[in-house]
C-alpha cells in the first residue's frame, strides 16, 4: 500500500513537472531588414520602438525604409530608423494542454478516490459515488490549470533587431 502511494506521488509529481517545464522558442537574431520580406502578410507582430514604446498588430507591407501594420483595424507605418526589434508572435492553441491537464486531473481525482476508498483504517470508507466525484473534480481542475498553462505559452520569434552602431 505504502509504496503504490508513493509512486502515485512520484507519477503525479513528474507529469505536473513536464507540465510546466518552460518552452524555449527559437530566435534567430537578424540585422537584415530584408527578413521582414519573408514574413507573410497578415501575420501578428510585435513591434518594439527605439523610443522604448511597443506596437502589436498585423503585417500589412513591408517596403525598404518603413513597416505597414494594422492596428486595431487602423493603418500604422513605422520607420525603419525608429524600429528596434520585431518579434512574429504564434499564438498556440490551448487545446492540447487543456486535454492533458483534464486527463491528469482525472486520474489524480480516481487515484485519490481509489486510494482513499481502500484505507479502511478507522474511517469511514468512500464509496464509488465519491470516487467518481473526486474524478470529476480533479478533471474540472486539472482542465482550468492545462487551459491557463496553454494560453500562457506564445511562441515568440525575433524576426530583425537593428545593429547597435
Amino acid at each position: 500500500m505504502f509504496v503504490e502511494r508513493r509512486r502515485l506521488t512520484l507519477s503525479l509529481v513528474l507529469v505536473a513537472s513536464l507540465l510546466l517545464a518552460p518552452v524555449a522558442s527559437a530566435q534567430t537574431a537578424s540585422g537584415d531588414w530584408s527578413a521582414l520580406k519573408a514574413v507573410a502578410a497578415g501575420s501578428k507582430l510585435s513591434v518594439k520602438l527605439k523610443t522604448g514604446k511597443s506596437v502589436e498588430g498585423r503585417l500589412t507591407a513591408v517596403s525598404d525604409d518603413s513597416l505597414s501594420l494594422s492596428v486595431k483595424n487602423k493603418p500604422v507605418d513605422l520607420k525603419r530608423e525608429d524600429v528596434q526589434s520585431v518579434y512574429q508572435v504564434g499564438g498556440k492553441s490551448a487545446t492540447k494542454a487543456t486535454l492533458i491537464g483534464l486527463g491528469v486531473g482525472a486520474g489524480a481525482g480516481a487515484a485519490a478516490g481509489a486510494v482513499a476508498d481502500s484505507s479502511s483504517d478507522g474511517f469511514e470508507t468512500i464509496d464509488n459515488v465519491a470516487t467518481a466525484a473526486l474524478a470529476v473534480l480533479g478533471a474540472g481542475a486539472g482542465a482550468l490549470t492545462g487551459y491557463l498553462i496553454g494560453r500562457s505559452r506564445r511562441k515568440r520569434v525575433l524576426v530583425y533587431e537593428a545593429r547597435e552602431p
